[in-house]
Formats: structure tokens, C-alpha cells, sequence
């Protein structure tokens, strides 16, 4: 086979999705998320909450309000949130706490989750 073949074979295998089907794509439809989505042993209401899970010496979730609008890591504070919301300053670093974030989006489900670990210094 030519190297020619073998390009004009993969470009078809690309064009046609290696005979894959699209039936089993998420539709693009916001209609076609769920309403709520799992946070630890909770479940969050995906367009109005995010979930949020808090590392200390014990495990805890909850779900923290957002914007219907935020799409993203960048719309939410934990740290702040947290306080806001609830009045807890568990995710808050002082002399003798260091404070670990992490925060994820999943487009695919349009759904935040995110982390505070709290450390001894």
C-alpha cells in the first residue's frame, strides 16, 4: 500500500467516524441534562448548585448555590461561597491551616464540583 493509500484510508476513517454511530452522543439540548447530579452522599441540583466537598479530618459535602449563568470553574469561590452561604470558614487558611482547592467542570453534564483539603502547617 502506498503511503498515498494509507493517507486517502485514514482520512476516510476520520470523515465517516471509524463506523462509529452518533446515536450515542449527549444532545447539545440543555433539555438533556439531568436535574440533579451526585455530591458525595447528596445530590445537587445541577443548574442552580454546585457541589462542594470539604477535607478535614472528616469528609463532608454540600451544595453551594450559583448563578444559573456560570458555565464554569471560574464563576464560583468555595472559599467565599462557603462563608456566604453557610457562615462555615473551613476552607479558610490561617497560621496553622494550609488550604488546598480544586475545582472541575463537567461540560458534558454542565455540572461544578469542587474541593477544599485542609492541611496542618
Amino acid at each position: 500500500m502506498t503511503a498515498t493509500t494509507r493517507y486517502l484510508v485514514l482520512l476516510s476513517m476520520l470523515a465517516v467516524g471509524c463506523g462509529g454511530s452518533n446515536e450515542d452522543e449527549v444532545d447539545e439540548d440543555t433539555n438533556s441534562f439531568p436535574e440533579t447530579l451526585e455530591c458525595g452522599d447528596i445530590s445537587c441540583k445541577r443548574a442552580t448548585q454546585y457541589c462542594a466537598t470539604i477535607v478535614t479530618d472528616v469528609t463532608s459535602h454540600l451544595c453551594l448555590e450559583k448563578k444559573a449563568s456560570c458555565k464554569g470553574c471560574d464563576c464560583v469561590n468555595l472559599d467565599t461561597d462557603l462563608t456566604a452561604q453557610t457562615g462555615r470558614q473551613d476552607c479558610t487558611a490561617t497560621a496553622r491551616l494550609d488550604v488546598y482547592f480544586s475545582c472541575a467542570y463537567y461540560d458534558d453534564v454542565d455540572y461544578i464540583k469542587t474541593s477544599c483539603t485542609v492541611r496542618a502547617r
